[in-house]
């Protein structure tokens, strides 16, 4: 994702500790990038950033949307 794109209060797929996860940014740091929680662990996160977050959380890892049809149609790519 580019840094522009990327608005507080909404949940990303991001990049933690070398797994993806869902987070949702609740901040910007003032050390740069923005300051988010681990949804899984419950833990706050920096995102240093815009490159460790994927996509918003709208799609879940398994390349649905929320509403569960598939993110595209078989023969197609994203």
């Amino acid at each position: 994702m580019k840094k522009a794109e990327v608005q507080i209060g909404t949940t990303y797929i991001a990049k933690v500790s070398g797994v993806l996860t869902r987070v949702r940014i609740t901040g910007q740091s003032p050390y740069g990038g923005w300051v988010g929680r681990n949804l899984a662990t419950g833990r706050e996160v920096r995102i240093r950033s815009a490159a460790r977050l994927r996509r918003p959380a709208s799609e879940d890892s398994y390349g649905r949307l929320a509403d569960g049809s598939p993110k595209c149609q078989p023969g197609e790519t994203d």
